[in-house]
């Protein structure tokens, strides 16, 4: 765990590092606005809350706390009909209910632990079992079914191929032999 002790600024302990440093320099400014600031003169204490309020210019407790004091001295100064700004926080704090680590473990101790429902499957594991097996006896089928047909497929088309021209030649000896016994007849007729 860091050391918190650099994070305190003006009695302020901060969460992190970054915002420390946000509010160091908050307060440089500050001490700034301080060495030329004339309390004696309203308009000028006006002036500069108005302009830290419109620039949004302080961002941490230390610049708002600085804020509020000038704030006092303008409702202390002001007539009772006119009225003094509020001072607008751009901090959220309602989505976080604390920051201490220990809080939130103890928050988290005494919430009852949910059982979780166990996982809905699809398909139980034994049906999952069966359909892979009559997929895997379908391949087999298909596969059987391919080799021994005789329409060529890429598993069997050279033995096909091969098949129908061994058939083609046979038909074509056959035909030339009828035709030459033909010949052969009508030759020996002239």
């Amino acid at each position: 765990m860091a050391d918190k002790t650099g994070w305190v600024v003006d009695g302020f302990q901060f969460g992190t590092e970054d915002d420390a440093v946000l509010a160091r320099n908050e307060k440089l400014r500050i001490e700034r606005i301080e060495e030329k600031m004339d309390y004696q003169n309203p308009e000028m204490v006006s002036a500069v809350y108005k302009k830290a309020i419109d620039n949004r210019v302080f961002k941490t407790p230390v610049g708002y706390h600085y804020l509020k004091k000038l704030q006092q001295v303008l409702v202390e100064e002001s007539a009772e009909d006119e009225a003094v700004a509020d001072i607008p926080v751009s901090g959220v704090y309602s989505m976080r209910e604390s920051a201490n680590q220990t809080v939130e473990r103890i928050k988290a101790s005494k919430k009852p632990v949910k059982k979780e429902k166990p996982k809905q499957e699809f398909f139980s594991r034994k049906t999952s079992i069966i359909i892979n097996i009559g997929l895997l006896i379908l391949v087999l089928i298909m596969f059987v079914i391919s080799t021994t047909g005789s329409n060529p497929t890429v598993l069997n088309y050279e033995r096909t191929i091969q098949d129908r021209y061994v058939e083609w030649e046979r038909q074509l000896s056959d035909r030339e032999k009828v035709i030459r016994e033909k010949e052969k007849e009508l030759l020996i007729a002239e």
